[in-house]
C-alpha cells in the first residue's frame, strides 16, 4: 500500500499541469495503514519534485525536471517537506508493531502559501482528464486552511495565529487518538487572511511546542502565478516525556 502527502505538477514536456485535493493526505492516509496494517507499505516519494510528493530534503542539484519538462517556473525551491518526516518513526513502530513509544512531543503543520483566489492559476486543473476525472479550478478541490498534526502525551489546545490575529484551533472528530497518546490532527481555515503564520501546541498557558512558519500572501512573484505546492514546517518539545501508544 502507497502513502504519498502532496500532488502537484506543472511540467509541460510531458503534458501535466495538475493538482490532486491533499490537504489532509498525508493523515489520512496513515490513519488507512493503521487500519489495514497491509503487508508492505510504500512511501511516495523521497525526491519527486516534479509532483511535489517529496519528503526528502530540498537539493539544487536535483531540480533537472524543471528545465527538462519547461515549468514555468520552480515550485518547490524554498517549499521544504522535510517536516513529514517527523512523525515517521512513531507511525512506523505503531504499524510495524502495534505500539510505539513517545520520547518528545512534536508538531508538523502544512499549508499553500497563497490563497486559492490570488493570482493565475497557470492553467493548473483540479483533477486530470488524463485519468478521466471531473476537471475544476484547483481553489474548487484545495482548501485555504492550516492543516496541523501533533505528536501528543494526552490532550493539548492548538492556537493558530495568521497576520498578527490569533484564534483557537480544534481537533477533526476523528482526530484525537483512542486511550490519549499518538497523534492529533486538525485544521483552521485563513480564510484569505494574510501575513506570519504560528501554530501553538499549549496546555493552558504552558507552550508544549510551536512552529513559525513561512508567511501567506496574496502576492504570487512568479509571473504572477499561484504556487499550488505546499509548504511544511515541524518542530519537537525541548522537554523529553515518555508514553506508549498502542494501537486499537
Amino acid at each position: 500500500m502507497a502513502v504519498s502527502p502532496w500532488f502537484y505538477t506543472n511540467l509541460p514536456t510531458w503534458n501535466k499541469n495538475w493538482a490532486w485535493k491533499g490537504d489532509d493526505l498525508w493523515n489520512d492516509r496513515w490513519n488507512e495503514i493503521l487500519a489495514m496494517r497491509p503487508e508492505y507499505v510504500q512511501i511516495l516519494t523521497w525526491n519527486d519534485f516534479g509532483e511535489s510528493h517529496y519528503i526528502g530534503p530540498l537539493h539544487e542539484k536535483q531540480f533537472g525536471a524543471f528545465e527538462y519538462g519547461k515549468a514555468p517556473f520552480n515550485y518547490v525551491r524554498d517549499m521544504p517537506h522535510d517536516g513529514w518526516r517527523l512523525l515517521l518513526p512513531f507511525l512506523i513502530d505503531l504499524y510495524k508493531y502495534g505500539t510505539a513509544t513517545i520520547t518528545r512531543e512534536g508538531l508538523v503543520t502544512w499549508y499553500r502559501l497563497h490563497p486559492g483566489d490570488a493570482g493565475d492559476s497557470g492553467g493548473t486543473t483540479g483533477n486530470t482528464s488524463s485519468h478521466g476525472q471531473e476537471l475544476f479550478h484547483p481553489a474548487e478541490i484545495m482548501e485555504d486552511k492550516i492543516v496541523y498534526s501533533a505528536l501528543l502525551t494526552g490532550p493539548a489546545q492548538v492556537t493558530v495565529s495568521v497576520g498578527g490575529v490569533a484564534e483557537e484551533g480544534s481537533w477533526d472528530d476523528d482526530g484525537v487518538p483512542k486511550g490519549g497518546v499518538g497523534v492529533y490532527h486538525g485544521s483552521v481555515p485563513f480564510n484569505s487572511r494574510t501575513g506570519e503564520v504560528v501554530i501553538t501546541i499549549h496546555r493552558g498557558s504552558d507552550v508544549v511546542v510551536q512552529v513559525q512558519g513561512r508567511s501567506i500572501t496574496a502576492e504570487c512573484p512568479h509571473g504572477g502565478m499561484n504556487n499550488w505546492n505546499a509548504w511544511v514546517g515541524a518542530a519537537n518539545s525541548h522537554m523529553g516525556t515518555h508514553a506508549i501508544a498502542h494501537l486499537g
